[in-house]
């Protein structure tokens, strides 16, 4: 059986998770714990950004 590949080049599967998570931090009804857990994802994925060079 094939394995389904992501045909995203790392650097936009990272812009779209960085998206993704900056658009969730800015909706409503998001508990302050959610809103410390997408900032540190944000966090993580910047760096992930910062080393691959996008």
């Amino acid at each position: 059986m094939a394995v389904p590949t992501d045909p995203r080049t790392p650097h936009q599967r990272v812009r779209d998770q960085l998206a993704a998570a900056r658009a969730r931090l800015v909706q409503e009804g998001v508990s302050r714990r959610e809103r410390a857990q997408i900032a540190d994802r944000i966090h993580t994925l910047t760096e992930q950004a910062r080393l691959i060079g996008a």
